[in-house]
């Protein structure tokens, strides 16, 4: 191992908080600390209470209270900012309801140190990640076959679980701030590929990872149940990323179907319908008067 070597030392583990269960978090946070892993919270959390929660946990972290829901893009960018100005040579991006261990952690750094003596410029290095409220078996990117520490290469990858170096993180940049919070990740990862950079997941590394309200299953398909609130952004970002040229012209395709699926779907089968249904409908209005940023 080299100075230049990614390692548990110098990674810090980046969580991004919004009305956390505090027991679920402490549990977390005390298995971080147990496997002696670095960890910055930040909170963007709108209640006093659960702000003051989450401040408890300073012993065992840096904190960053927010005041206030920032979006998860602007969360991220003030944990990265923070561990790179303090001397950690890269970050673990993390949600609040996502589980790591030291293993896990030092098998992203090996991949990582592997793919830069290589000489592949990468963008991030992530596990695969499975629906949490199902079985490991419910990964959201298939297993396929690569060579070289069983790696394999991907356009995008969720935010939560990606290893990111600082020398990327320079090049590349932070999070898209004005997208709040859906499609964050794979935007990045996008602009990162215009870059020459590549995004890489561990098919031996699996993490556990909650997405949405639930699941549904509609002839053979699974279809991820969100907040009324959260079908504003997915329309929104997701009509904004088809005017941009890095963005690859199958997801333009295939989510032009998607969107108008999910227009009829949610607001004619799953409750509450008319709140849907609004959410829905202001966000394609902003997407086309050009607000970005929070609602």
């Amino acid at each position: 191992m080299t100075d230049s070597d990614l390692n548990y030392s110098n990674v810090c583990i980046v969580i991004v908080t919004f009305n956390p269960n505090i027991i679920e978090l402490r549990a977390s946070i005390e298995n971080l600390k147990e496997n002696k892993l670095n960890v910055c919270i930040v909170d963007n959390s709108i209640e006093d209470e659960i702000q003051r929660a989450v401040k408890l946990f300073k012993s065992f972290s840096q904190i960053i209270t927010l005041g206030e829901n920032k979006g998860i893009a602007e969360a991220q960018n003030h944990g990265m900012n923070w561990a790179f100005s303090n001397g950690f040579k890269a970050v673990l991006l993390l949600d609040q309801d996502s589980y790591i261990n030291k293993k896990l952690l030092d098998d992203l750094c090996s991949s990582y140190n592997y793919l830069s003596k290589e000489e592949i410029k990468v963008a991030c290095v992530g596990p695969l990640t499975y629906n949490r409220d199902k079985t490991e078996r419910d990964l959201y990117t298939k297993k396929r076959r690569n060579s070289g520490m069983n790696l394999m290469k991907v356009d995008k990858t969720l935010s939560s679980g990606s290893l990111i170096a600082k020398e990327t993180y320079q090049i590349i940049g932070g999070m898209e701030v004005g997208l709040f919070i859906d499609l964050v990740d794979w935007e990045w990862c996008w602009r990162a590929r215009e870059k020459g950079y590549e995004t890489y997941i561990i098919a031996d590394s699996i993490m556990a990872h909650r997405l949405g309200e639930g699941r549904r299953e509609l002839a053979g398909f699974g279809i991820g149940i969100p907040s009324p609130i959260r079908h504003y952004y997915q329309f929104r970002n997701t009509l904004l990323l088809f005017k941009r040229s890095y963005v690859p012209i199958k997801f333009k395709i295939k989510y032009s179907l998607v969107l108008i699926f999910k227009f009829f779907y949610f607001p004619l089968f799953v409750s509450p319908r008319k709140e849907r249904l609004k959410w829905i409908t202001k966000g394609v209005v902003d997407f086309i008067i050009g607000k970005t940023g929070s609602i």
